[in-house]
């Protein structure tokens, strides 16, 4: 299934940013914004959840197709992907690499590409290439994991887009 040109609705974006940020959330309603926190919410995630809310511009947005993405991608810095990427290719709870935790639909060309990437020998071109590429699918499956992520506060690249 090809996620590109496929619509968000703007309360699902926002909840699928906020929830992105770690958030614990139960549910977001509106515009206006109303967001019903899990009781495990800190006072600090609050406050990040009203800020995201509060500088949200109310649009619905749409998947961006995996070409946008991967130029996008491109353009980061050396330093920038390289940060991308080992966060991507690091272990993470029951799996040795955090994409293959990935759910989305885009999971299937991830395991290729993890298998490609690991098994089959590819050259040193060609290994990044296909980095590159299967950060593209991950991204476009958790739209809004390089907005400012934590690893590197100075990366915003994102899955979606506005419309409207």
């Amino acid at each position: 299934m090809a996620l590109a040109g496929t619509k968000l609705a703007a309360v699902a974006a926002l909840d699928m940013q906020i929830a992105s940020k770690g958030v614990p959330l139960i549910g977001i309603s509106g515009p206006p914004w109303v967001i019903t926190f899990d009781p495990s919410a800190t006072q600090a995630q609050k406050d990040q959840a009203n800020a995201i809310a509060a500088a949200f511009d109310g649009k619905n947005r749409v998947y961006r197709d995996l070409s946008d993405i991967r130029a996008s991608l491109q353009a980061l810095t050396t330093a920038q992907f390289t940060n991308v990427w080992n966060d991507l290719s690091g272990p993470a709870p029951g799996v040795p690499r955090k994409y293959l935790a990935d759910l989305g639909p885009n999971v299937a060309a991830i395991f290729v590409f993890d298998w490609s990437l690991y098994v089959s020998g590819p050259t040193a071109a060609q290994q990044k290439a296909g980095q590159i590429s299967l950060a593209a699918l991950y991204l476009q499956d958790l739209p809004y994991y390089l907005d400012g992520p934590p690893f590197d506060s100075s990366i915003s690249v994102l899955g979606v887009k506005p419309v409207g």
